[in-house]
């Protein structure tokens, strides 16, 4: 889940300063994740403000940054919340067209805006909360559950050739999550992210010069916003691994007292 802040602060004499700020979110939605199949009517989210304040929610899905135009419609779009209101969220499909033989991924945006203050020099922060909409259409070739073991990997130059990096492949028709990649024993932790259908992603690798084998652990997110368990896995450099069971990942060794 992605959390942006953006505040302004009335100073005196009318300047106006705009900067970061680290806060959590009053208005929550209640998941990580929406699953939107093709045969159902709409999708729907909990929300709720859990704050102590009335805030105004704007709502909207997108495609990515900058990619306002989807083929997917949330309601409401603008809202009141006071202290402990909930409310449902509901997606549904306006037509466009959209692939038959893999997952459509798409944002659901929730922008929480606190109401306007008639005291001078206060503080007004506006919080946007961005989730993962799938849409899945029927009849895919496997599981989702499944995809994650399908994927291979392989260790490849990292960009214009400079260094290296881990390519993950993923021949399944759903998009599949990682939280991270441990590589060689957790002396890296890359930062990972998602593979889309029938598609591969490279992740750069700041340990290692050049292309080499590696262990790569490794976990992913589910349907359900959970965490699967870690799986363990030999990278070789070139082509990706045939794909092969997962295989759980082995505990590092306890140094002996004293060691």
């Amino acid at each position: 889940m992605l959390n942006q802040r953006l505040f302004t602060s009335a100073l005196a004499g009318g300047v106006l300063a705009f900067s970061a700020l680290t806060a959590n979110a009053s208005v929550e939605l209640g998941g990580t994740r929406v699953i939107f199949g093709e045969k159902d009517r709409q999708a729907s989210i909990p929300l709720k403000n859990t704050g102590t304040s009335p805030y105004v929610v704007q709502t909207w899905i997108d495609a990515g940054e900058g990619k306002n135009k989807t083929p997917l419609l949330v309601t409401p779009p603008l809202s009141r919340m006071d202290p402990g209101d909930q409310n449902i969220l509901r997606i549904v499909r306006v037509g466009g067209d959209l692939p038959a033989d893999r997952e459509s991924v798409f944002w659901l945006n929730v922008k929480e805006i606190p109401e306007k203050s008639d005291q001078p020099n206060v503080l007004q922060v506006a919080v946007r909360t961005r989730i993962k909409v799938f849409y899945r259409p029927v009849g895919l070739a496997g599981k989702p559950g499944e995809a994650s073991g399908l994927a291979t990997f392989s260790v490849v130059p990292g960009e214009n050739g400079k260094g290296a990096a881990l390519r993950v492949n993923n021949p399944s028709a759903y998009n599949i999550t990682f939280t991270g990649f441990k590589i060689n024993g957790n002396k890296e932790q890359t930062k990972a992210g998602m593979v889309p259908p029938f598609g591969a992603s490279d992740f750069s690798l700041t340990t290692i010069g050049v292309p080499q084998a590696i262990d790569v652990s490794y976990t992913t997110i589910n349907d359900y916003g959970g965490e699967s368990p870690e799986v363990a896995t030999k990278v070789a450099v070139g082509s990706a691994a045939a794909p092969q069971p997962p295989q759980p990942a082995v505990p590092a060794a306890v140094p002996a007292a004293g060691k």
